[in-house]
C-alpha cells in the first residue's frame, strides 16, 4: 500500500481520501501526476494505492472515511473489480464511498450491464480518461460524497434531538403528575377545612372576625386552585395529554357551560343546523376531544363573563359549515381587546395588562391554551374585537368534525 498527499493549497482541514485500486503501477503514477495540484473546497487529497482486491479490502476496513475509489475491473480475475464492488456495498455495507469504475478492457464489463447491475457511481474507459475528465470526475464524486456525509450528520443530529425530545416529554409528564398531586392535595385540605370553620360545622367560632377570615381563606384557596388548574391544563395542552376524539352532543355541553354567568350577566346559546347535512334536531354531534372542547369554551366564556363590566351579554352559537365543519362562536358586547394585545396570543409567557386577556389576577393563559387546543384539532381560533365594541371569538373546526345523527 502506498499513500501520497497531494498538497495543492494545503489547509488545516483533513484531506479527502481517494483509493486507487489497479494492478498496473503506471496507472497509479499517471493518476498521481494528473491530480498533483487538485484541491476541493480548500482541502487537499490523499491518494492511497492498492494493487489487488485483498489489499483494497484491508485498506477500506481500516479507513472508513475513504471518499472515492478509482477502481479497475480486470485484475486477479476478469471480474475482480466487480466482485470488490459487491463486497463494499453488501458485506462491508459501505454506501457512502463513491466508486468510479475505470476499465481498460470494456469488453469484459459492458457499460450498460455494469451500471444496471452494480452499485457504482461512474463508469470510464481508461483510453478516454484525459486529465480534464479525471479531474471533473473526481470533483463530481467528492461533491456527492460531501452531500451524503452532510445528510448522515443531519440525520444523526435529528435522531439525537428526537431522543432528547422524547426524554423531555416523558420528564414533563412525570413532573406534571407530581405537581398535580403535590398542589391539589394540600389545596383541597385548605379549602375544605376553612369551609368547615366558615360554616361553623363543629360549633360557633368565638370571634366573628375569624369567620370572615375563614371565608377569605376559602376564596383565596379557590382562586389559587383555579390558577393551578389553568397552568396544568395549559401544560397538558402542549402535548403531554393525548387527544381522545369521540362523538358527543355539543348542545348538551354548551348548556352545561351556560352556568358560568354570575349576577346580572347573561349567557345565551343558540345552534343552527342544516338538517339535510347533519341529521335530526336531537343533537349536534361533534367528533372531537370533549374535555378539550369544554376547556376551550370555558376559557372563552369565562373571559367574556369575568372580564367585562356588569350587565355584559354573552352569546354562544354553533354553525355547521360545508363538508361537516363547524364554527363555534362566543360573542360579547363588552370592552373588547386592542389589536396590539391580540398579537400577544402567540407568546404564552408575555402576561398582558389587558383585563380581558389577563383578567383580575390571571396569568393570561386562557386564550393561548384555547389556540393551542383548537390547532391540535386541525382547526383555528379567530378573534374579531375592538375596544368598546365587544369581542367575537370563533373556534373553527375542520371538515369532517360533525357526525351525522339519525
Amino acid at each position: 500500500m502506498e499513500s501520497l498527499s497531494v498538497t495543492g493549497e494545503a489547509t488545516e482541514s483533513p484531506p479527502w481520501e481517494v483509493l486507487i485500486v489497479d494492478d498496473d503501477k503506471s496507472v497509479h503514477q499517471s493518476t498521481r501526476f494528473a491530480l498533483d495540484d487538485f484541491v476541493f473546497e480548500n482541502r487537499r487529497i490523499e491518494l492511497i494505492s492498492a494493487y489487488s482486491v485483498k489489499e483494497a479490502q484491508d485498506i477500506l476496513r481500516q479507513r472508513g472515511d475513504t471518499a472515492v475509489i478509482l477502481l479497475d475491473v480486470v485484475m486477479e480475475t476478469e471480474n475482480a473489480g466487480l466482485d470488490y464492488v459487491r463486497w463494499v456495498r453488501d458485506e462491508l455495507a459501505n454506501s457512502r464511498v463513491r466508486i468510479v469504475l475505470r476499465t481498460g478492457q470494456p469488453g469484459y464489463a459492458p457499460e450498460l450491464e455494469v451500471v444496471r447491475n452494480f452499485d457504482i457511481n461512474d463508469y470510464r474507459e481508461k483510453s478516454q480518461m484525459t486529465v480534464g475528465k479525471l479531474t471533473a470526475t473526481l470533483y463530481t464524486a467528492l461533491r456527492s460524497f460531501r452531500d451524503i456525509v452532510r445528510l448522515e450528520d443531519q440525520s444523526e443530529r435529528l435522531q439525537d434531538a428526537l431522543v432528547l425530545a422524547e426524554k423531555a416529554s416523558k420528564a414533563k409528564t412525570n413532573f406534571l403528575a407530581h405537581v398535580s398531586h403535590e398542589f391539589r392535595t394540600p389545596l383541597n385540605g385548605i379549602i375544605g377545612l376553612s369551609e368547615m370553620i366558615a360554616l361553623e360545622a363543629l360549633g360557633p367560632v368565638g370571634t366573628k372576625k375569624y369567620k370572615e377570615y375563614a371565608w377569605d381563606i376559602v376564596t383565596s384557596g379557590r382562586h389559587l386552585q383555579e390558577m393551578v388548574e389553568r397552568v396544568l391544563r395549559f401544560s397538558e395542552s402542549g402535548g403531554s395529554r393525548p387527544m381522545v376524539h369521540e362523538a358527543f352532543d355539543l348542545r348538551a355541553l354548551i348548556s352545561e357551560l351556560s352556568g358560568l354567568a354570575t349576577g346580572d350577566q347573561l349567557v345565551k346559546s343558540s345552534t343552527r343546523k342544516d338538517a339535510k347535512k347533519t341529521g335530526s334536531r336531537a343533537g349536534l354531534m361533534l367528533h372531537a376531544d370533549r374535555e378539550a372542547v369544554q376547556n376551550m369554551l370555558s376559557n372563552l366564556i369565562s373571559n367574556a363573563v369575568q372580564h367585562n363590566p356588569s350587565g355584559c351579554k354573552v352569546r354562544v352559537t354553533a354553525r355547521p359549515t360545508g363538508e361537516g365543519g363547524l364554527v363555534l362562536t362566543v360573542i360579547d358586547d363588552g370592552v373588547g381587546i386592542s389589536p396590539e394585545l391580540l398579537e400577544q396570543l402567540n407568546d404564552p409567557l408575555a402576561v398582558p395588562d389587558d383585563p380581558y386577556i389577563a383578567g383580575r389576577g390571571g396569568l393570561g393563559l386562557g386564550l393561548v391554551m384555547t389556540k393551542t387546543l383548537i390547532e391540535a384539532h386541525g382547526g383555528s381560533l379567530e378573534i374579531d374585537s375592538s375596544e368598546e365594541s365587544g369581542t367575537r371569538a370563533q373556534l373553527i373546526f375542520p371538515p369532517g368534525s360533525l357526525t351525522k345523527t339519525n
